[in-house]
């Protein structure tokens, strides 16, 4: 082991958990098991909280917050402490860094047409500038799929020989107790009769492919968990009329882990990721079908354990799909934090 010190970029603790921040939090919680002490640190804004951890340090610096903080007191503390960054979440200050970044994916880079409202626009801007700033200044990169990966060396020329694949997982699904009273709730629910997503208004969700869906299968029930907008956007799409779909709103981890569970299959029609977690995640918690789209992403990651969408010849039918070959234990015994950490951790000492 070398005698660098690594510091983690930290401010990811106090944003909003999505699979990017839910990423570094069970990565670094896999590392802190076999990481010696001294060898990696985690710096955060001040007033932050963290989980305790055994062997990282965890330290309050600075006087920032949020983006400000990114840019200007992290820079300073890895250049106080002369340690090398590790930023896990797709940004690094664009001064002053010195380290590992990690992309987790160039969507905004690969279609642009995803993002053509001014603040699709403006973020789209903003990611692609760190996207070039990590590929001239990061000693390494670290992605989640060989896909990914290659969508970098694309874009921004990186050579593969500076890239590392460090994967998702999905152990964190067993922490949760499932919330059997979401059936209660709704009684139109039947265990093992209904399709279930998790849809959001971003583009390459493909929320819209879900309608279709139910539109061409008016006998099945469709459940669909997410906030924001999304019977407005139905309604602005014309399939608002469709009795057989169910908005249930922002769902509790443990009622989404009951709903994986007792679906008929997990829907996942995305069209475009860096590794696409909810499938994964589905299967951990007993969903007896996940159905994907046919990418070269999701073909990588659930190889035959998951059944496929052809989004472009068939969009809109749940039958019409390429079923799995393999049982989804496959799938689960191919990922975990523990084995993701372990390459971080070679991937730091060399």
């Amino acid at each position: 082991m070398s005698n660098t010190i690594w510091a983690v970029d930290g401010s990811f603790f106090a944003q909003r958990l999505s699979g990017i921040q839910r990423y570094s939090i069970e990565l670094l919680a896999a590392l802190d098991r076999i990481v010696p002490p001294g060898f990696v640190e985690i710096v955060t804004p001040p007033d932050v909280e963290t989980p305790h951890y055994t062997n990282i340090k965890v330290v309050s610096f600075g006087t920032h917050r949020g983006g400000v903080w990114q840019q200007l007191d992290y820079p300073r503390y890895l250049r106080q402490r002369g340690a090398r960054g590790l930023a896990t979440c797709n940004v690094i200050p664009l001064f002053g860094f010195r380290g590992i970044a990690v992309v987790h994916d160039v969507c905004y880079r690969a279609r642009p047409d995803f993002y053509t409202d001014p603040r699709g626009r403006l973020s789209a801007a903003w990611h692609c500038l760190q996207y070039r700033r990590i590929a001239k200044r990061a000693e390494r990169i670290i992605t989640v799929s060989e896909f990914s990966k290659s969508e970098i060396a694309k874009y921004y020329g990186v050579p593969a020989s500076k890239m590392d694949v460090v994967y998702n997982a999905w152990q964190q699904m067993q922490r949760i107790a499932p919330d059997e009273s979401i059936f209660a709730r709704h009684p139109q629910l039947k265990p093992g009769q209904y399709y279930f997503s998790m849809a959001n208004l971003l583009k390459n969700k493909n929320f819209p492919w879900v309608l279709r869906a139910a539109g061409a299968k008016p006998d099945a029930v469709f459940a669909i968990a997410g906030g924001g907008s999304l019977a407005a956007e139905a309604e602005r799409l014309g399939l608002a009329d469709l009795p057989n779909v169910l908005y249930l709103g922002y769902v509790s981890d443990g009622a989404a882990k009951a709903l994986m569970a007792h679906c008929k299959a997990f829907l996942f029609p995305t069209l475009y990721e860096g590794f696409g977690i909810p499938p994964l995640e589905a299967a951990a918690c007993g969903a007896p079908q996940i159905i994907v789209s046919d990418t070269p992403c999701m073909r990588e990651v659930y190889g035959p354990c998951a059944a496929y969408i052809d989004l472009t010849a068939n969009p809109g039918d749940v039958d019409d799909v390429t079923p799995a070959t393999a049982p989804t234990a496959a799938l689960l015994e191919k990922y975990s934090w523990d084995k993701s950490a372990e390459r971080l951790l070679q991937i730091l000492a060399k």
